[in-house]
């Protein structure tokens, strides 16, 4: 009977997690039709810092099917970013019960509060690296070489999506750190003592997305040890919180 038990839980887990994948997929429809509804206002926004660089930058398709296709991207990213909070919610309510069982107050803050970070890093990435980056890319000239910056639209857009998403991502520290809290992987003891393992490879991924300048690692890498630093006055509140003795 144990047996039979364990299989029809096992299979309503699977069920709902079929129900979870569904409910993002739909969401990041819904985001991605609206997103390809004001395609050309994304695409303006999105263009708009190479209007701000000191140097004429001509933004040019080389194929037919290039407009759909930029189109097609902004829809997808735009899809996922708008869909950000169902996807959150749908992931962290399939694996919350594996660690807790009322999560219906907690999962409320963590889905906005998650949400938030990732639009701020979102912004961070838009107004702070994607300047100083494409500052630094396009500068880049040649005393001997007459040099014309000619970039596809399609390859420009690629950067900045994937960086902007990039730096939304990398702002999902703190809620990764309540994760891995909460199935005992972390602790705020573990979290302070990587603290300068973390700081270099805060330096490593700074180098990877942002051009080897001084100025732009560092505007990236303060944030990320500013989210680390949070991250271990979070798992510090949430082992306190497991800890707690509960009242009967």
């Amino acid at each position: 009977m144990t047996d039979i038990q364990k299989e029809l839980s096992f299979w309503e887990h699977l069920e709902e997690l079929r129900w979870s994948i569904i409910k993002i997929l739909l969401a990041v429809l819904l985001g991605g039709i609206i997103s390809y509804i004001f395609s050309d206002e994304i695409l303006g926004f999105l263009t708009q810092p190479s209007k701000d660089l000191s140097i004429d930058l001509n933004l040019q398709v080389l194929k037919v099917t290039s407009m759909f296709m930029v189109k097609v991207g902004i829809a997808v990213m735009g899809g996922i970013s708008l869909g950000i909070p169902i996807i959150i919610y749908q992931t962290w309510k399939f694996i919350s019960p594996a660690f807790e069982q009322d999560y219906s107050w907690s999962i409320i803050l963590i889905v906005f509060f998650a949400t938030l970070l990732f639009f701020v890093g979102l912004a961070f990435g838009y107004y702070i690296i994607i300047p100083f980056s494409l500052g630094f890319f396009t500068s880049l000239t040649s005393a001997t070489v007459s040099v014309n910056y000619n970039f596809t639209l399609d390859g420009y857009l690629s950067y900045i999506m994937w960086l902007m998403f990039a730096c939304g991502l990398v702002f999902q520290l703190p809620m990764l750190t309540i994760f891995f809290t909460r199935i005992g992987f972390l602790t705020p003891k573990a979290l302070r003592s990587y603290r300068k393992y973390a700081f270099v490879f805060f330096l490593i991924l700074a180098a990877i997305l942002t051009p080897p300048d001084p100025l732009s690692q560092i505007l990236i890498v303060i944030p990320l040890f500013l989210l680390y630093e949070v991250s271990i006055i979070i798992s510090k509140f949430f082992v306190k919180k497991m800890n707690r003795p509960k009242q009967s």
